[in-house]
């Protein structure tokens, strides 16, 4: 058995296990089933509390648990701060703990990261960096001064996606269109056409925009039936010409910024375009910048003809519908595609022992259609057939993005297939007043008289009134007391607060959803109580809850072994590689913090200083590999030092 020399760690964010081993077993996901024929599933992989991305990306490269490195939910809170200032938890300067490429740095071992969210700015030196600020490349979390965004918003480098219409759509941009007129070079025919204004939308540096113009073909026969764009009214300097249902090429567009000019590639899709002109969807993808989310800052020029795009894939603009299913899937696989290729050039070009990289389209995709494909939820049976064949593309799209990294790597190197967490869909999903009641935490503390609130008299908005509120809900799954003396609005003293806790507690058991008549609270425990969840120190809430899975909500506040329907919130662990056995099934619970340690062992790498998990033993082939490798060394040397003290005895002298 030859020992391991590296590490690649995919991770994968809320894919579901069980629609995994449904396509599997069918034959689809060639990649994934190699590595599960040839190495190790992990049935019962649990993720921390809250399930949910920032903590658990930072468990699996720290091996600590979320009260040890600090990131405590998607946001992050801190002793001081109003109970209603939570930024967006993507800076790795807040991560309290040491991670692994900080160790094996320390033994002069280099690590790639691609797309791995809440690690930017890059902490270490013998590192390459590839994204890290947001959930993906061009994503940023944060401003430019480092400072995080509050809410879920999101600035792109160099803008968001746009959409291009003749009729209102939400945050569309709306244009008339007009006989063309004043274009140089153009042929004998029918043409329509509209000013736009590209790349405008969710910017991090402060864009001008670029200036263009939609060209509109007809014909008598066919009516209008394709789209042009160009800069400028010049027939010979048209970038693209595309019909009904088609993808333009790649294009490269450069814009000017406050600093300096930006290259980005984009694509457009022609969505609808009515024979008689009067219906007009033009659909722009992000607009993708290649550089500024790197280090070195070099590698970035390395990567820009990697196929696909590095850009912001969301869920939003098909929710909006500016998209429709089959156009969302395909702006999936270009960012895998862009994923896979720019992993399989890094993993090629330079030396490394450890590569981490994350995808995140299953968490995208379950948010906006994991109830469409879940019969219980659904019954309209030409969606969940519809969005499960989404589902399917979007695990074959991913399976050959494992494939390019696997065809990029050799036998010495361990394979670990890892998420965050899964994902469940909710029960009642459709019911009008769903929104209403995925607040049921707000809810139950209004009614219980431990938060109120008022109306601004500037705004006519209800706010917190802070001077009668004694309890107020935060993140995912933490309630505070409003306490005096350490949270500005403070009106709790402190003599009373195990009482007000108590109040909590106990309004969140006794609570019912009236439509279902199920009770969602599956715990509720006092801070000190929750370090049996890994959650302590000062960035987690006085009351810790968590909730059946079938309650409002895909993920985050739902119990990590929670499964309801076609869903599950348990992680995927997948390995293979030297030492790890063959086809096997692994019974026993696998926490995301065994990850770390049993790379670090299988690669005699140091342990991260605060790393807390265990060494998957069950998993390997030979537990005692390393006292074994020792002991072997040791007869080595005893039989060298053996052989020196023979040759230092010889007497002979030939003088």
């Amino acid at each position: 058995m030859f020992a391991a020399e590296r590490a690649v760690v995919i991770g994968l964010d809320a894919p579901i296990v069980k629609s995994i081993l449904k396509y599997s077993r069918e034959g689809k996901l060639p990649n994934i089933t190699r590595l599960i024929e040839n190495g190790v599933w992990a049935e019962n992989c649990l993720v921390p509390h809250p399930t949910i991305t920032p903590p658990n990306w930072t468990t699996i490269v720290t091996g600590a648990w979320p009260g040890t490195h600090g990131i405590t939910c998607f946001h992050i809170h801190k002793p001081g701060w109003p109970l209603n200032y939570c930024p967006q938890a993507f800076s790795s300067l807040d991560c309290e703990a040491e991670y692994i490429w900080e160790a094996a740095e320390r033994v002069g071992k280099r690590t790639i990261l691609l797309n791995y969210p809440s690690t930017w700015p890059p902490r270490g030196k013998n590192l390459i960096q590839v994204g890290g600020a947001g959930l993906h490349i061009n994503d940023w979390r944060m401003d430019r001064e480092g400072n995080l965004l509050p809410s879920f918003y999101v600035r792109c480098t160099v803008a968001d996606e746009q959409l291009i219409s003749t009729e209102e759509y939400p945050l569309a941009d709306v244009v008339k269109l007009r006989e063309a007129e004043g274009w140089r070079g153009l042929p004998e025919g029918k043409y329509l056409e509209a000013e736009v204004k590209l790349g405008h939308r969710n910017t991090y540096d402060k864009v001008q925009p670029v200036h263009g113009f939609i060209l509109v073909h007809g014909s008598e026969s066919e009516g209008y039936s394709k789209v042009s764009l160009a800069l400028e009214k010049d027939a010979n300097r048209i970038l693209f010409t595309i019909g009904r249902g088609e993808w333009s090429p790649r294009q490269t567009i450069t814009f000017k910024t406050d600093r300096g000019e930006k290259k980005c590639v984009f694509k457009a899709k022609l969505i609808e375009l009515s024979p008689d002109g009067e219906k007009l969807r033009l659909y722009f993808s992000p607009f993708c910048q290649l550089d500024g989310w790197s280090y070195p800052p070099e590698i970035a020029k390395e990567l820009e003809n990697i196929p696909g795009l590095p850009g912001r894939i969301v869920e939003a603009t098909h929710l909006l519908g500016w998209i429709d299913s089959e156009t969302w899937f395909e702006l999936m696989r270009e960012e895998n595609t862009w994923l896979g290729e720019a992993a399989a050039y890094l993993l090629k070009k330079y030396d490394w022992t450890l590569f981490f990289m994350h995808a995140h389209a299953p968490d995208h995709f379950y948010h906006a259609a994991l109830n469409r494909i879940d019969p219980q939820v659904c019954k309209d049976e030409n969606l969940v057939k519809e969005y499960s064949r989404i589902e399917e593309e979007m695990y074959i799209s991913l399976d050959e993005m494992i494939g390019k990294i696997l065809d990029a790597v050799d036998e010495k190197t361990l394979v670990f297939i890892v998420s965050d967490h899964g994902a469940v869909p909710s029960e009642g999903r459709f019911d009008e007043d769903y929104r209403e009641r995925s607040r049921f935490v707000t809810t139950i503390l209004s009614e219980a008289g431990l938060l109120k609130f008022k109306i601004d008299e500037k705004t006519g908005e209800k706010i917190v009134d802070w001077s009668k509120t004694k309890a107020f809900p935060q993140r995912s799954c933490y309630i505070y007391v409003n306490l005096k003396g350490r949270d500005p609005n403070g009106i709790v003293d402190p003599e009373d607060y195990d009482e007000v806790r108590d109040e909590i507690i106990n309004a969140l058991y006794n609570y019912t959803d009236p439509k279902t008549g199920k009770k969602p609270i599956v715990f509720a425990l006092k801070k000190e109580d929750a370090r049996i969840l890994g959650l302590y120190g000062d960035r987690i809430g006085d009351v810790i809850y968590g909730i059946r899975a079938e309650a409002p909500g895909e993920h985050g506040r739902q119990l990590t072994t929670g499964e309801y329907g076609v869903g599950s919130m348990k992680g995927l662990l997948i390995m293979a590689g030297p030492n790890i056995k063959k086809g096997y099934v692994l019974k026993r619970t696998v926490w995301l913090t065994d990850i770390v340690p049993t790379i670090c062992y299988l690669l005699g790498l140091p342990i991260p200083r605060n790393a807390e998990g265990a060494i998957i033993y069950q998993a390997l082939e030979d537990p005692d590999y390393l006292k074994n490798r020792l002991e072997e060394l040791e007869r080595n040397y005893e039989r060298l030092k053996a052989a020196y003290e023979v040759q230092k005895s010889l007497t002979h002298n030939y003088e």
